[in-house]
């Protein structure tokens, strides 16, 4: 929907009239892309998860934006990009708008600023990039104050957290294994968004446990091997990059302590920063469980800080007693990345970027967290498929 073939004539529909002009227009195409988005989800959408598709990737949506919402930023913008051409083409400076003032108006109503009364007033660059900015914030801000429960603002500030959006982002390639199948696809949406997954709560199949309406117990069940298999691809997919990076890796090494066969990380690279030989163990930590929701509604990350200290008390000690440094590489199931997985995943990257002798380092970082987020995801996926709902045979058809 991003990407159509109408979205060009939209945007110039809205950089070259007026709001007041186009306000019913541009709310019938808001409602045709929300109506499509239903399609693709298989459901309804709440108003609140409407709002938060029409927030940015980095914000936790879809970048769906509303053209009602974005229509004065627009006009505003494309208004001051050609003013000087206007006046290098009329002989005289025109006369001033009557429009201006009014979209001010509404600008500063759908930014919460209510001391822009012109645009003197504006204290952003006038840009659309830079407008349409202080639009998502306000709509992101909106979201947090209308959450209508606790795990919604949790949900919503864990998807707004570095790296959240990339599998959203990346180009699906079904050769490079960066593609999710529909079901999964849909599946993983109706997560992103807060729609439930089922229409009440059931028995879990794998462990019996009870497994709610929104998948936040099915994403965390370790009752069969989907958990470590998710864990597993996340590892796999920076271990091969680690290998294309020629820092010779090893997974799941043994004897890295002296007198154990224990395991402390999953990867180990035998010089890393400073020449150090160092152990990365990975860990995908849930922010919707019960153990770190509460906290995760009112501090963005705290799961991850969660799991990043449960690494470092486990075996930090232990591997600097034996002379190798630890470094946790801690994930969340809604794509949040702690900071020292996202910094030992941009040195990977730009370590490949030299060995290919190319300068610019931003593809292969861009695509490596794209290949994490998609085996991440496509994890997630899994782990709600495998557990859905046994229907009963005598709603299925069958006597």
């Amino acid at each position: 929907m991003r990407s159509c073939l109408a979205l060009p004539k939209v945007s110039f529909i809205l950089r070259a009239y007026p709001p007041s002009h186009i306000q019913r227009t541009a709310a019938e195409f808001d409602r045709a892309i929300r109506c499509t988005l239903e399609t693709i989800v298989g459901g309804p959408v709440s108003h609140w998860s409407w709002l938060k598709a029409s927030l940015r990737c980095s914000h936790g949506g879809l970048n769906l934006r509303s053209a009602l919402r974005h229509s004065p930023a627009a006009f505003l913008a494309s208004t001051s990009v050609t003013k000087s051409l206007v006046l290098q083409i009329l002989a005289s400076p025109p006369a001033p708008s009557p429009h201006i003032t009014p979209t001010v108006s509404r600008l500063a109503t759908e930014t919460a600023r209510p001391y822009w009364k012109c645009l003197d007033d504006i204290d952003v660059p006038l840009r659309q990039k830079c407008l349409s900015h202080v639009v998502d914030e306000a709509c992101f801000q909106q979201l947090l104050d209308s959450a209508p429960t606790c795990r919604s603002r949790a949900l919503a500030l864990s998807s707004s957290l570095p790296h959240a959006g990339d599998w959203l982002n990346i180009i699906p390639s079904t050769t490079l294994g960066l593609h999710l199948h529909d079901r999964e696809f849909r599946c993983c949406l109706r997560y992103w968004l807060g729609v439930p997954l089922h229409s009440s709560s059931y028995p879990c199949p794998e462990c019996h446990l009870t497994a709610d309406a929104y998948g936040d117990h099915q994403v965390g069940c370790g009752g069969n091997r989907d958990r470590i298999a998710r864990h597993n691809a996340v590892r796999d997919a920076i271990y091969a990059a680690a290998q294309s990076a020629a820092l010779a890796p090893s997974k799941e090494t043994p004897g890295l302590l002296p007198g154990s066969q224990a395991r402390p990380g999953d990867i180990f690279v035998p010089c890393w920063s400073l020449g150090r030989p160092t152990a990365f163990d990975v860990l995908v930590i849930s922010p919707l469980q019960e153990l770190t929701i509460a906290q995760a509604a009112q501090t963005p990350g705290h799961a991850l800080q969660v799991g990043v200290q449960r690494k470092l008390a486990a075996n930090l000690s232990a591997c600097r007693s034996s002379g190798t440094d630890f470094v946790p590489l801690v994930a969340e199931t809604l794509g949040g990345l702690a900071e020292d997985t996202i910094r030992t995943i941009t040195i990977i990257s730009r370590a490949i970027e030299n060995r290919c002798g190319t300068s610019d380092s931003t593809p292969t970082t861009s695509h490596l967290f794209g290949r994490v987020a998609i085996a991440l995801w496509r994890g997630n996926a899994s782990l709600w498929l495998h557990r859905l709902p046994i229907i009963p045979p005598s709603l299925d058809g069958v006597a």
